[in-house]
């Protein structure tokens, strides 16, 4: 009777199965973390689409008036009477999550996406106000609503859907980032509002209306840091492998190059500089 030996793997072939699978595994990681990514971003323009349809059902309740930043411009906001536009919008989206990327930085815990429109005002609904100014959806609410000093306040003084020449080309929300712990290193968490280029002094002055930044803007350091933060781009912010998802008026959404943000004006430092062409600028469409 003949017995028949298997024959094991010697110590070399294993060696060189090891780095022929170390070799597949460099190769496919990378395919693996573009496939997630590109994931990410389709849940992240899904989610565009969400609010600006959500948004466009707000403008139909209000008379065709864009939302304002928030319903007290005060120097001190009181969470409990005070509402941003997120929570104006929460009734319509129901779902706190969607105002979040999915490829961003979460600097707080996320608290319920649920949403239920008859919880009393100034109870539950208090947990919303800050996390609402941290969401990864900019408005461009100095072209949309801007704030302006009318008889010694500030007012918000939304614009009319009807006043939009282009509405498809004119940028409603952006992909944002806020400031990390020390309030202007890397990006961390989002933004509920954005700067569009061309339009502030570094004071944060506007030079065209007079029209001023929130002070719960001013307070959480909107300011006009140089290098790497998150106002390289007026607080929008390219989370997507070097690009930003936006949102048009018109409810569509897309994927840009940050360059893109600063078409038909000359940009200079800080965010800054002259609007030279109004038909290709894509923050305002009057």
């Amino acid at each position: 009777m003949v017995i028949e030996r298997r024959r094991g793997f010697s110590l070399i072939e294993l060696l060189i199965i090891l780095g022929i699978l170390a070799i597949l595994a460099g190769l496919l990681f990378p395919v693996f973390a573009q496939a997630r990514e590109r994931a990410k971003r389709a849940q992240c323009i899904s989610n565009f689409h969400q609010i600006s349809t959500s948004t466009l059902l707000y403008l139909e309740d209000y008379n065709e008036q864009f939302s304002p930043v928030n319903q007290q411009l005060v120097d001190v906001p009181n969470s409990r009477n005070d509402r941003t536009w997120v929570q104006l919008l929460l009734p319509y989206t129901r779902n706190f999550s969607s105002f979040f990327c999915p490829s961003a930085d979460r600097a707080e815990p996320q608290i319920e996406a649920g949403f239920d429109a008859d919880l009393v005002a100034g109870d539950t609904i208090t947990r919303y106000y800050r996390a609402s100014q941290r969401v990864n959806f900019g408005y461009n609410y100095q072209y949309l609503s801007p704030v302006v000093r009318r008889n010694g306040n500030w007012e918000a003084q939304p614009i009319n859907y009807s006043a939009l020449s282009r509405p498809s080309d004119t940028l409603l929300y952006l992909d944002s980032a806020g400031p990390d712990e020390s309030g202007h290193g890397a990006a961390r968490g989002g933004s509920w509002l954005v700067v569009p280029p061309c339009r502030f002094d570094s004071t944060g002055e506007d030079t065209f209306t007079n029209s001023r930044m929130p002070t719960e803007v001013r307070t959480i350091n909107y300011g006009w840091d140089s290098g790497e933060s998150p106002y390289v781009y007026g607080g929008a912010w390219p989370w997507h492998q070097g690009r930003i998802n936006v949102s048009m008026t018109d409810g569509s959404a897309r994927t840009l190059v940050p360059g893109s943000l600063s078409e038909g004006c000359e940009v200079r430092e800080n965010w800054q500089g002259v609007i030279t062409d109004n038909f290709s600028y894509p923050w305002d469409a009057r």
